[in-house]
């Protein structure tokens, strides 16, 4: 497949983190959020990509089932010593690709701006931490640098399930067992990788993905039991997940979960990828450490995200900081402009961000 091969050594060599192939086109890559058409490279071709297809599912019966079933297939495929986790599905009767570049290399903290991140999830030994963002967020890079610091320092056995596996690790200190989760894999969903997972003796759980309230269920029941659950969920804010994981459960059954909830959810982390003053990717996170105040506000009657916020901006927790605060220190720090906070933020956000940083700039 050696126009598929030259595509990904374009990736490789400009830095890109998605690859898009779809009929019509030359390749498109993301560069730093940025879609950037390769016409040096050929035009693809509905045989093109029907070819590619069957050159990724490389005669699985499986794999072809599944995707005749459901028109979609997630996969992992290796070249050069790098991984690319590949979505495929249909338009128009023909095969298109989303491909994300994985660098399966240590991540470096500081420069994903994840050391205080990582400093407060190692407070923690037992109970749920959860971290959120929409796509392409950069919840994989957190999670995986999180394993990577513990694999360095401590003597753990850690059990991750992915859809599909992205980074892979080598036990150091720690053990680290890679399960991929889907019907081609090595377990048929997250729910039942979960429920293995209570009789496995592990001492840290990385969950890919919460999806329904089953997983929900069997979350909760893992992180009840000392294990520390670490998953993630595709919501925009700390309260707005809060609000999600209720939404599983109905009405007559929120005020169990809602005690559950308040203890065991150590931390939630939602995060956002915006541009910084050198057009660079910076993750900007939200980070919510559950004390007395935000228990009792979880298990109040009438659940209120715009509570939950408030209690965040107060910061009255160590480790807690809002989005809004968040913005402040990067700008702060010297790593963002106020021009590029105005184009990530709504005008609310920005009018209390410009409050923050003390008016006029």
């Amino acid at each position: 497949m050696e126009k598929f091969l030259k595509i990904l050594d374009k990736a490789i060599e400009i830095g890109a983190s998605d690859i898009h192939l779809l009929e019509g086109r030359s390749p498109v890559y993301r560069l730093q959020k940025d879609l950037i058409t390769k016409e040096e490279l050929e035009v693809l071709t509905k045989y093109d990509l029907e070819r590619l297809m069957e050159h990724l599912v490389n005669d699985s019966l499986e794999l072809v089932e599944i995707f005749e079933a459901t028109k979609r297939l997630d996969i992992s495929y290796e070249y050069k010593g790098k991984r690319f986790r590949i979505n495929s599905s249909m338009s128009m009767d023909t095969p298109t690709f989303s491909i994300r570049v994985i660098k399966n290399e240590r991540i470096n903290l500081e420069k994903h701006n994840l050391t205080d991140i990582i400093k407060v999830i190692g407070q923690f030994n037992s109970g749920l931490i959860l971290i959120t963002g929409k796509v392409n967020s950069g919840k994989t890079t957190t999670l995986n640098a999180l394993v990577q610091t513990i694999n360095r320092k401590e003597n753990k056995k850690i059990v991750m399930l992915e859809e599909p596996v992205e980074y892979t690790h080598e036990s150091v200190r720690s053990i680290i067992i890679q399960k991929e989760v889907g019907k081609a894999g090595d377990i048929p969903s997250y729910y039942d990788g979960v429920i293995n997972l209570l009789r496995e003796d592990s001492d840290i759980a990385i969950i890919g993905e919460i999806r329904d309230r089953s997983t929900m269920d069997a979350v909760l029941d893992l992180a009840e039991s000392g294990t520390l659950v670490i998953g993630t969920l595709h919501t925009r804010s700390c309260g707005e997940t809060l609000d999600r994981i209720l939404g599983f459960y109905e009405p007559s059954e929120q005020k169990s979960i809602k005690y559950i909830l308040s203890s065991v959810i150590k931390t939630i982390i939602s995060q956002k990828l915006v541009k910084d003053k050198n057009d660079e990717l910076l993750m900007i996170p939200e980070i919510m450490v559950t004390n007395k105040t935000l228990a009792a506000l979880i298990r109040q009657e009438t659940f209120s995200i715009s509570e939950i916020q408030d209690a965040i901006n107060l910061r009255n927790a160590q480790g807690t900081i809002s989005f809004e605060r968040s913005f402040v220190q990067a700008y702060k720090n010297g790593q963002i402009t106020i021009d590029k906070i105005r184009e990530a933020v709504e005008d609310d956000q920005y009018d209390y961000i410009l409050k923050l940083i003390g008016g006029d700039i």
